[in-house]
């Protein structure tokens, strides 16, 4: 027999899963046909952060921060706020370069986290956080001129 407490977290996995490939075929489709919406975007900018976050949190929960990581962590939090609604235009096409580059970004994020999780204990770790910092500020940057 299962205990109950595993199921309701396997079931809670299955729907993160589900919804994440929800989410990804909505960005496929978004980008396959130009058009999307905010609802969609909105959907894939809640997904984003709430997976950016929970590493975040692991990482915080794992180790003994030093002040230039701490900074580094509320940064990433900070900047992982609405942006993939901003590469939707008012009648909702969307900006194909500006996503990729995004999500690009938001991939090496996520990667460098992996990183820093997985280097904790190395010398190493001072270089993955100067590239965060760079993506942080590359990620700023873009979402900041899709606003004007």
């Amino acid at each position: 027999m299962v205990p109950r407490n595993n199921f309701r977290g396997q079931r809670r996995l299955e729907s993160r899963i589900d919804e994440t490939v929800r989410i990804a075929s909505i960005a496929q489709k978004g980008m396959t046909t130009g058009r999307s919406s905010y609802v969609e975007m909105r959907a894939l900018d809640r997904l984003t952060s709430h997976n950016i976050k929970t590493k975040v949190h692991a990482i915080k929960k794992s180790l003994k921060l030093n002040s230039k990581l701490e900074d580094l962590v509320s940064k990433i939090s900070q900047a992982m706020s609405e942006s993939y609604t901003k590469v939707l235009t008012p009648n909702g096409i969307v900006r194909g370069k500006e996503l990729d580059r995004l999500l690009s970004i938001d991939a090496d994020i996520v990667i460098c986290l992996g990183m820093i999780e997985s280097e904790l204990n190395s010398l190493k770790i001072s270089d993955l956080i100067d590239t965060m910092e760079e993506l942080i500020e590359e990620r700023k940057k873009l979402i900041d001129s899709l606003r004007a």
